[in-house]
């Protein structure tokens, strides 16, 4: 017997790590299936290169090309021998980049129409379909670990590289080189899944291609152009789709950095920002109608100033309560899912609910700012147009997140009576001193349990009332009247306001006070009305009582309030054991 239960587990491991070693061998494979868009588009590099020696021999090209193949050499010298994989791609994406706006920036009426150029461009869109493909493998497969990054390492370079590539426009290097830095922070949006990401992406390529290119007047390759696109914008818009982070995990970068990284970020935001402003007026200068041009422009100027006035004192005081959070969140321990608790405690839902309001009409003031003074010609306005709208849409963007997954802010109050003098049918009930000492423990047990509730879950505690002597009602009502007043640090109304009870409830489903003294609920509700008109906070009742199954039926009953009861009740089941309801 014992050998035949051997031989089944030996016979089972042996199958298992079969299994295991072909589904790695498996992966293995198919992880090369990743080098062939990069290997297709380095062949249609080298052919473009060639092509463009070939039409004009200038010596430039040829260095370019050794270059490259150096490069290229010494990347993967690094992948596979020194294990420097992070360095290696870094320096390989760089130079894709790069050689990609070489393609892009070089084309003339030469070789354009030449058999080596169109099966180049054919190839440049093949790799673009390649990159296609294995994005989607990858994220159908899991092969991909989703990270809160605002760029990848392959998007970071290559558009580095391709804004270098700039230098070859002579002039008009810089207004390309910002459009790129526009594509850029269009990714980031997207990356970051906020709401308006897509449609102002969508815009801004079609604006680059019917108004910017033409507009600077060079013979640019579209094929190269679009491959440079396609290749970085395919895994931000998939990942749209099939990115599994949390709202924290996925704006964690952001959340986490320094306090001196949030400030350094907006006052590069309020550069931009005045940038765009001065580019804005020069609308005087390319029009002669002033009498309908400046109106306009003052009118949406001012409205624009204002609104960006207040954007960025929000996003100061939203990067300090950002801090807060972070401090509380070290202090309390590692985990995402304290954070978000963290958030909820300091009010962060509320406020990023009003700041997404504000956010969003900075964005429409920045579009109409930008309707009355578009600049058709004026290829730097479009530039810093792109890079400030993607700028907001991305804080609009998690303003969005955090308002609706956040929690609400919750304050507590917890009341333990322990009281030995009450009986239901109004007789002296005396107790055993063991009995009446264990029933004291239980309760302080009880009371240092929802101290411990309070704590973990960071609801804020306004008290824990212990009395075994039971509670007058006098005490009770001012106690809750000053809970249901309380409001935030901040000034508004908490979202969420908690009162918990153990002790003694007469059988009709009132709370048994001290003396002859009873709390019905519509008192309490009458007390919670008062303070409550209008704000639209919940009350959560927790009974932790015999009896309180007559205040979940009334509540049921209740409207224009939002109120929740948790309680239980006893039953008997068919063999006489007693069962919790």
């Amino acid at each position: 017997m014992n050998r035949s239960v051997r031989y089944f587990f030996s016979h089972a491991s042996a199958t298992l790590m079969i299994k295991m070693k072909e589904i790695r061998k498996m992966h293995f494979s198919i992880r090369y299936l990743g080098f062939l868009p990069s290997l297709v588009l380095l062949v249609a590099i080298s052919l473009g290169l060639y092509t463009r020696w070939e039409a004009t021999e200038e010596v430039f090209v040829l260095v370019v090309a050794l270059g490259g193949l150096f490069v290229f050499a010494i990347a993967m010298a690094l992948h596979y021998y020194f294990s420097m994989e992070y360095f290696s791609e870094s320096l390989a994406h760089l130079w894709f980049g790069c050689l990609l706006g070489m393609m892009a920036f070089t084309e003339n009426e030469s070789f354009r129409y030449d058999e080596k150029e169109e099966v180049m461009n054919i190839l440049l869109m093949t790799s673009v379909g390649l990159s296609l493909f294995w994005a989607m493998v990858e994220r159908t497969c899991n092969y991909i670990k989703y990270t809160s990054n605002l760029l990848t390492n392959s998007e970071l370079m290559e558009t580095a590289g391709f804004a270098t590539a700039t230098i070859l426009l002579g002039q008009k290097w810089a207004d390309v080189c910002f459009l790129s830095v526009a594509f850029a922070l269009g990714l980031i949006a997207m990356r970051k899944k906020a709401l308006l990401a897509v449609p102002n992406f969508t815009v801004f390529l079609a604006l680059s291609i019917a108004i910017f290119f033409p507009t600077l007047k060079k013979t640019i390759n579209p094929y190269a152009a679009s491959c440079f696109a396609g290749r970085l914008c395919i895994a931000p818009l998939l990942d749209i789709y099939f990115s599994n982070l949390t709202t924290v995990e996925r704006w964690q970068w952001y959340i986490f950095q320094s306090k001196h990284v949030k400030r350094l970020v907006i006052l590069v935001t309020v550069v931009v920002d005045i940038t765009f402003m001065v580019f804005s007026g020069m609308i005087v200068r390319h029009f002669q109608e002033l009498f309908f041009v400046i109106p306009g422009f003052v009118i949406f100027g001012i409205l624009w100033i204002c609104f960006h006035i207040v954007f960025i004192v929000t996003c100061w005081v939203f990067s300090r309560k950002l801090n807060e959070c972070v401090l509380v969140y070290k202090a309390y321990g590692e985990d995402t899912k304290n954070m978000t608790r963290i958030m909820a405690s300091k009010g962060v839902r509320h406020f990023s609910q009003i700041s997404e309001r504000l956010a969003l009409c900075t964005i429409f003031s920045t579009w109409m700012l930008a309707a009355v003074s578009w600049q058709a010609t004026n290829t730097m306005f479009f530039a810093f147009l792109f890079i400030v709208l993607p700028v907001e849409i991305t804080i609009h963007g998690l303003l969005h997140d955090l308002g609706r997954s956040v929690g609400g802010t919750c304050i507590g109050y917890a009341m333990v009576a322990p009281s030995n003098s009450y009986s239901p049918e109004g007789d002296v009930l005396l107790l055993p001193t063991s009995a009446l000492q264990d029933y004291m423990s239980q309760s302080t047990d009880i009371l240092n349990s929802m101290q411990r509730f309070f704590t973990h879950h960071l609801v804020e505690t306004f008290g824990c009332d212990y009395s075994t002597s039971g509670l007058t009602l006098e005490s009770v009502e001012s106690k809750l009247k000053a809970l249901f007043e309380r409001h935030t640090p901040d000034g508004p109304r908490f979202d969420s306001y908690v009162v918990y009870y153990s002790g003694h409830m007469h059988p009709g489903g009132d709370l048994a006070l001290s003396g002859t003294a009873s709390l019905k609920l519509d008192t309490l509700l009458d007390w919670w009305k008062e303070t409550n008109s209008d704000a639209g906070s919940r009350l959560i009742i927790i009974l932790d009582t015999d009896n309180g199954h007559h205040w979940v039926r009334q509540v049921r009953r209740l409207d224009g309030v939002y109120v929740a009861i948790q309680s239980y009740q006893q039953s008997m089941r068919p063999g006489g054991e007693v069962c919790h309801l």
